[in-house]
């Protein structure tokens, strides 16, 4: 009797609209590999991964993350520590520990279903390409068990990319212009990943009619030096079965800290 009011209640639920479970599985972090500031490359799960193919395919594509910081410091190497990512910028190594517990892969309590609007909270955006649409290059169809690059070269004037192989196009970055509620004007108005004076202008910075996607650096004096950075998380998103769908999203994945640059 017990058990057939538990079955009875089961079914009570289920037919109430109690709400499936979507999971889509993320990137491992041993999937990234930095060279110090201008390459990463990423090995993007493949159909086996739950959520990536049926019956759970719910996965649509790849989205990027990112915000940019203005400098004085230029470091050597891979930026791994918070005195590297506070050297470059006090607000990078807040943003980094803001983020941190989202990224945790031993957690089992991290909650994505507003993934989206917690980067945005932090000022970061969607990355976007030149010429392409980067949720078609980064979709199911495309990416799949392929390894993403992306390349800050240190060549002054060369456009920072990515590429889903060596026979693939490369496609150059670019820079958003909105956000939930927010539309802004990135300077320079060609929106590449280019250290340029407009860039790490400090009173255009954290504008959200113009730079919302940098930050000032926070110190006093600016040096006579001026870098700036980016820094880069990946996740995968998703759209579940129900009427009308809602948007599903693995973990994000942290990249990595990236130098552009010169513009010339």
């Amino acid at each position: 009797m017990r058990w057939g009011i538990v079955l009875i209640s089961l079914c009570c639920l289920l037919s109430c609209g109690l709400e499936a479970f979507y999971y889509i599985d993320y990137i491992p972090d041993e999937n990234v590999t930095m060279d110090r500031v201008y390459n990463a490359t990423i090995r993007l799960p493949g159909a086996g991964a739950d959520g990536y193919s049926a019956p759970s395919d719910y996965f649509d594509n790849f989205i990027i993350f990112y915000r940019i910081y203005i400098s004085g410091d230029n470091p050597v190497g891979t930026v791994l520590t918070s005195e590297q990512r506070t050297a470059i910028n006090a607000t990078l190594n807040a943003d980094f520990g803001g983020i941190l517990s989202t990224t945790d892969k031993t957690s089992t309590t991290v909650n994505t279903s507003n993934l989206e609007n917690f980067f945005y909270g932090r000022n970061y955006y969607q990355l976007t390409l030149e010429n392409a649409e980067i949720s078609d290059v980064l979709s199911a169809s495309r990416s799949l068990g392929r390894t993403l690059e992306i390349t800050f070269p240190s060549v002054p004037g060369q456009r920072p990319s990515l590429n889903l192989g060596q026979s693939e196009p490369q496609y150059a970055l670019k820079r958003a212009v909105s956000g939930p509620s927010i539309n802004f004007r990135p300077e320079p108005l060609d929106r590449f990943f280019l250290n340029h004076e407009d860039l790490y202008n400090s009173e255009k910075a954290n504008d959200r009619n113009i730079n919302a996607d940098v930050a000032t650096r926070s110190a006093t004096a600016m040096p006579a030096n001026r870098y700036t950075y980016v820094a880069m998380y990946i996740a995968a998103a998703g759209r579940s079965f129900e009427t009308p769908p809602r948007n599903i999203y693995s973990q994000p994945t942290f990249i990595g800290v990236f130098m552009l640059p010169d513009s010339f």
